[in-house]
């Protein structure tokens, strides 16, 4: 039997995974400002590192959002679930609470997705780097 907690419980993990998304997204941001300074500013920029590192950028923005988006619907369900067992609609409530679950499920998938592309891009970084100078 589901009970009012349970959703409870699971509705401040999501509102701090929110908050790590959105510093993610920040933190990105603030990368993506970067490299567009200084593909602007410097002359001798290598294109073949800074043209890959900024469609992958657009990738993981495009992901962050997606993730932000299904962890704020897991939110929504899982406060509508809370809403649904406190008028002891339990089956509404327990149906709405595995919807939470599925988006939630979701999200993580692409926060795991967006991981890997951000190390492949560290990963390229890394290749320009020539014995022991590295200009990261």
């Amino acid at each position: 039997m589901l009970t009012l907690t349970t959703p409870a419980v699971v509705f401040s993990t999501i509102s701090l995974l929110l908050l790590a998304y959105t510093n993610r997204f920040t933190a990105l941001a603030s990368v993506i400002r970067d490299l567009h300074n200084k593909k602007k500013v410097e002359e001798k920029i290598n294109i073949n590192i800074i043209d890959p590192q900024i469609d992958s950028l657009k990738k993981r923005v495009h992901i962050i959002k997606n993730m932000q988006f299904y962890a704020i619907l897991s939110l929504f369900f899982c406060v509508f679930s809370m809403f649904l067992l406190f008028f002891e609609k339990n089956f509404l409530g327990s149906f709405s609470f595995a919807v939470a679950l599925v988006l939630l499920m979701i999200s993580l998938i692409l926060s795991a997705w967006e991981i890997k592309i951000s190390v492949e891009a560290l990963d390229l970084q890394l290749s320009e780097c020539i014995g022991d100078h590295c200009d990261i």
